[in-house]
C-alpha cells in the first residue's frame, strides 16, 4: 500500500465518520475479520442480532407489534432464524399501505437517521429511514467487496452515474476519496468520447458504473483503440448483469467485472474473487430463499427474502425482496463461508409466464439474440419484452440496416413456438433508460 492508502485509512477514514456520525471505518474492520469466520461463527452472530431485532421491533415498531400480537407469537418464541419461518412475510406493498410512520421505530433517535429510498426502477420508489449504523454497515460491507478487487482506500476510481453530482459534500467526498464522477447522460457519441478520454487521462484502478451505460462505452470503445488504459476492475451495480454484457465490457476493457447486489432491506451481495459465485453480508442480513410453495432451499432458483439485522430505524423483517436468486449449497473455494449465490436473476416480475406456464427470465432472451445465428446479430441493436395486460407479447427492436424480412421471419416463428402464441414485433428508434440508468429487458404490465 502507498502512503496515501494509509493515510486514508487511518486518518481520513476516521475523521470522516466523526465528522459525518458514521462508523464506516469500525464495521469495515470488523468485516475483514468476520470473512474469515466458521459457519457456525455466523449463524450464531446473526442468531444473538436477530433477538435483538425482535425484542426491539415488538416493542416500538407498530407494524410488528400488530402482528406478532395477531398471529401469537412472541420474540422468544423465536429461538434461532429457522424459527423465522413463523413470521409471515413483509412486502412493499404493506409498507406502502400502512404508511412510513407504522414501520418506523418510535424510540430511535431521527437525528441518528438518514432517508433512503429504493431506485424505484420498476415503479413507485419506497422511502423509508435508515439508520447510521445501518448505512455504515452497508458501506463497509461494499468497500470489503472492493477490497476483493484489490482495490484500497485512497486509490483511484471512476463512477459513471445517469445523474450530476449536485450534493456539494459529495463532490468533497469525491475529491478526498480520489472519485472521478463522470456523468454517463447523455449515451451518445460524443458524450463517451469525453468519458474514455477522462479515463485515459486520470488512468483509475477500478471504474464503477451500471451494467447498461457501460456496455455502450464498451461497444464505443471498440472502435476507437487509441483509449488503450487498462483499469484493475470494473465494479457492476445496480441491475441484472447478463453474462453476454459481462464479456462484452470485460473484451473492451480488458480487465475483470466484479458484479455487485444490494436492494432496501437486504444485505450486500458482492461477487466473489474466484468469479464462481457471488456471497451474502451475513453479518449484516438473514437471506431466505424460498420456492414457490414458500418453502426454504439451499439449492436452486428461489425468491429472496431478507431480515436485515442492523436497521434499527425501519426494520425490515423477511421482507420480499422480489429479487430471484440462484443457491448453491456446496463449499465456495475461496475458503469463505458466505451462502453461495451462482447468479442475480432479477426482479419476480423480470419473469414472463406464458399462456402455456412456460418461464422466460432475461438470460432466455439475452441468449437468443447474443448468441443465437451471426445474421441475427448483426440485425439486432437491442431489444426489450413486454407482456402486455391482456396476454399478449411484443417484442420491441433497435435494428440496423442488416434487418431484413428473413431476420423477422426467424424471429417470429421461434417466439411464437416459445410463447405457443403469436408475438408483436414493433421496431423503435429507442429504448430509454429508466432515470436511474437502468435498462429493463422485461416489462410485465
Amino acid at each position: 500500500m502507498s502512503v496515501w492508502n494509509n493515510v486514508t485509512e487511518k486518518l481520513i477514514l476516521p475523521l470522516s465518520d466523526r465528522w459525518l456520525g458514521n462508523s464506516v471505518g469500525r464495521y469495515l474492520k470488523f468485516l475483514l475479520h468476520s470473512q474469515k469466520w466458521s459457519r457456525s461463527e455466523l449463524d450464531n452472530y446473526q442468531n444473538l442480532l436477530l433477538l435483538r431485532l425482535l425484542t426491539h421491533s415488538f416493542s416500538t415498531v407498530p407494524y410488528y407489534n400488530n402482528l406478532f400480537e395477531s398471529i401469537g407469537i412472541k420474540p422468544s418464541d423465536i429461538k434461532t432464524k429457522s424459527d423465522l419461518i413463523k413470521i409471515p412475510i413483509t412486502t412493499k406493498a404493506a409498507i406502502k399501505k400502512n404508511g412510513q410512520d407504522c414501520f418506523t421505530s418510535n424510540s430511535y433517535p431521527r437525528v441518528k437517521t438518514l432517508p433512503a429510498s429504493s431506485s424505484g426502477s420498476t415503479g413507485e420508489p419506497l422511502f423509508y429511514r435508515i439508520s447510521k449504523e445501518a448505512y455504515s454497515m452497508n458501506i463497509a460491507a461494499s468497500l470489503r467487496g472492493w477490497y476483493w478487487m484489490g482495490y484500497r482506500l485512497g486509490d483511484k476510481y471512476v463512477k459513471l452515474s445517469q445523474n450530476v453530482r449536485s450534493s456539494w459534500v459529495k463532490r468533497l467526498q469525491d475529491i478526498i476519496n480520489r472519485n472521478l464522477y463522470l456523468v454517463s447522460d447523455p449515451l451518445d457519441d460524443d458524450n463517451f468520447l469525453k468519458i474514455l478520454a477522462s479515463i485515459e487521462k486520470y488512468k483509475p484502478k477500478i471504474i464503477r458504473g451500471y451494467p447498461d451505460p457501460l456496455l455502450f462505452i464498451a461497444q464505443f470503445k471498440k472502435q476507437h483503440p487509441e483509449y488503450g488504459f487498462i483499469p484493475l476492475a470494473i465494479a457492476t451495480t445496480g441491475n441484472t448483469l447478463a453474462s453476454e454484457t459481462r464479456k462484452q465490457i470485460e473484451d473492451s476493457f480488458n480487465c475483470k467485472i466484479f458484479d455487485a447486489y444490494n436492494c432496501e432491506g437486504n444485505s450486500v451481495v458482492f461477487e466473489c474473487p474466484s468469479h464462481t459465485c457471488y456471497h451474502s453480508t451475513e453479518e449484516y442480513g438473514i437471506s431466505e430463499v424460498l420456492n414457490e410453495n414458500n418453502e426454504p432451499i439451499t439449492k436452486g432458483v428461489g425468491r429472496l427474502i431478507s431480515t436485515d439485522l442492523h436497521n434499527l430505524a425501519h426494520p425490515f423483517i423477511r421482507y420480499d425482496t422480489q429479487d430471484m436468486v440462484e443457491l448453491d449449497g456446496s463449499d465456495c473455494i475461496c475458503g469463505r463461508k458466505h451462502i453461495k449465490i451462482l447468479r442475480i436473476i432479477g426482479r419476480d416480475n423480470d419473469i414472463i409466464v406464458a399462456r402455456n406456464g412456460r418461464k422466460f427470465i432475461v438470460h432466455s432472451f439475452t441468449g437468443f439474440f447474443q448468441i443465437d445465428s451471426s445474421e441475427l446479430n448483426r440485425s439486432i441493436d437491442q431489444f426489450q419484452i413486454i407482456k402486455m395486460k391482456d396476454g399478449t407479447i411484443r417484442l420491441r427492436l433497435i435494428v440496423n440496416n442488416n434487418y431484413n424480412n428473413s431476420v423477422e421471419n426467424h424471429i417470429r416463428s421461434y417466439w411464437d413456438r416459445q410463447f405457443d402464441q403469436p408475438i408483436q414485433i414493433e421496431l423503435v428508434d429507442k429504448i430509454p433508460l429508466t432515470a436511474s440508468g437502468k435498462r429493463r429487458f422485461i416489462i410485465n404490465e
